[in-house]
């Protein structure tokens, strides 16, 4: 029984790293294809400048990082009594997967664009709209969160395990120190049934 809930945890978390990157590929689409307030864009540099194609990957990026860092929280995390260990590895292998397919698709789609397809470098490597990249900031962001979401949650077990160890320890002690105080207590009690006993 518990390896079939650890088999199925794992699964789970293989699919769920694959649509927490496309999910945080079509937010990132969305987000980037919205109007940005002019005042923004001049204060990053002017619209289409280098700048500001980098300021809005960086502000893209960290909404994709908080976006995945509570998914991947919910994914990893240890389940109490079902699972000892965050299952990051397989959530990282869901979302390589879902970047690996995402990738092709981009090529598929540069492949299919007649008259010569030539994005800026820094377009190709910044924007969340280009193919085949798609943002590689974007990518990183999920990745990152990912991690740290398993290195959270790992941290939390440790100290969980800490607290319960040191409760334990405690409870032993009071329980050893309950038993000590009553052998003392009945011994005290039949020494002095005995002198009693002798008087008489």
């Amino acid at each position: 029984m518990g390896s079939e809930i650890r088999t199925a945890r794992r699964i789970w978390s293989f699919v769920s790293g694959a649509l927490l990157y496309l999910s945080a590929l079509g937010l990132a689409h969305t987000v980037a294809s919205q109007y940005w307030p002019m005042s923004l864009q001049n204060l990053l540099g002017g619209s289409g400048s280098w700048t500001a194609q980098l300021g809005q990957a960086l502000l893209i990026a960290l909404v994709l990082y908080g976006f995945a860092w509570v998914w991947a929280l919910f994914t990893v995390r240890p389940q109490r009594g079902h699972s000892r260990h965050p299952t990051t590895a397989w959530c990282l292998g869901g979302m390589g997967l879902a970047w690996l397919l995402a990738l092709l698709a981009g090529v598929l789609e540069v492949s299919g664009v007649a008259g010569g397809y030539q994005p800026s470098l820094i377009s190709l490597l910044l924007s969340s709209t280009v193919p085949p990249l798609w943002g590689s900031l974007n990518g990183v962001a999920v990745l990152l969160a990912i991690v740290s979401a398993g290195r959270w949650s790992a941290r939390q077990r440790q100290q969980r395990k800490a607290r319960q160890s040191q409760l334990n320890s405690q409870l032993n002690s009071q329980m050893d120190s309950d038993l000590e105080s009553t052998l003392d207590s009945r011994l005290d009690h039949g020494l002095a049934t005995a002198r009693q006993g002798q008087a008489a």
